[in-house]
């Protein structure tokens, strides 16, 4: 299997930054909503002071079925008038590699409307025979809700281009947008644009749709790599669990299953 994976990396360069888990909640469907919003608050800050109360999220995801690639993700804080807290932490690796990433975050609502948020995240990497290194960098973002039933967002992961200790490995410094259109009660278009420094921008646009507030089912297309995304939710109480999983013609299929709370859903 890592053979394979490192043929990948030398022979199909166009889809190497699928085989880079970032998150677990790195999918399609994580973009601010107004259902959205917990597991969305991971990948932009300035969500907390959005959701305005108690929160947590955690994730697991095996990319492309390469369970040494398994990646775990968690996400918990906390809003209240016009402010917002939260901490966060992703991680993946084997015994020859790892990684992993920790955040902490606030955010401020200044109008009803308008959320930005700041974050100091520490990245770490390990390679076995070559040791360690960690950098500190800073993310920030921008949630704008124009009506009741529309987001619109922004995030800069790693805006200063930290490097990673002594070897100057710079990070994969990360751009995303996002919108989100509630056209009924049941129906959500969402849409999204990553930009990751050292690849070409993925897009994604697809559909949500909530039948009598308990099961939820999405399907999306995105691209680099070409693939088609799926979600199937059902909702209990203030909680809501999902099995979210993605299909490329030639990587296969990943699987991710997600768990996410708020005080009052």
């Amino acid at each position: 299997m890592i053979a394979a994976l490192l043929a990948l990396l030398l022979f199909a360069p166009g889809t190497v930054h699928a085989l880079e888990p970032v998150s677990a909640f790195d999918d399609g469907f994580a973009v601010p909503s107004a259902t959205t919003l917990t597991e969305a608050a991971f990948g932009y800050p300035g969500a907390e002071s959005f959701i305005g109360e108690a929160f947590a999220a955690g994730a697991w995801s095996v990319p492309y079925g390469v369970s040494d690639l398994a990646v775990s993700s968690a996400i918990a804080g906390y809003g209240h008038g016009g402010f917002g807290l939260s901490l966060a932490y992703t991680g993946t690796g084997f015994d020859l590699y790892g990684d992993e990433q920790e955040k902490v975050g606030v955010s401020w609502g200044p109008v009803k409307r308008v959320s930005a948020g700041v974050r100091l995240t520490r990245t770490a990497m390990r390679i076995r025979g070559f040791g360690e290194a960690s950098a500190w960098s800073s993310d920030i973002g921008v949630i704008l809700r124009p009506a009741d039933k529309v987001f619109l967002a922004g995030s800069w992961e790693d805006v200063a281009s930290a490097e990673l200790g002594d070897s100057e490995e710079p990070l994969d410094g990360r751009v995303r947008f996002a919108a989100s259109w509630e056209i009924d009660d049941h129906a959500t278009l969402i849409a999204s644009a990553n930009k990751v420094r050292r690849f070409d921008v993925s897009y994604s646009a697809g559909l949500t749709v909530t039948a009598a507030d308990v099961l939820t089912l999405g399907m999306l297309g995105a691209n680099e790599p070409d693939r088609f995304e799926y979600l199937c939710g059902v909702t209990f109480g203030n909680a809501q669990t999902s099995y979210r999983g993605s299909y490329h013609r030639d990587l296969g299929a990943t699987h991710g299953f997600f768990l996410s709370w708020k005080a009052n859903r």
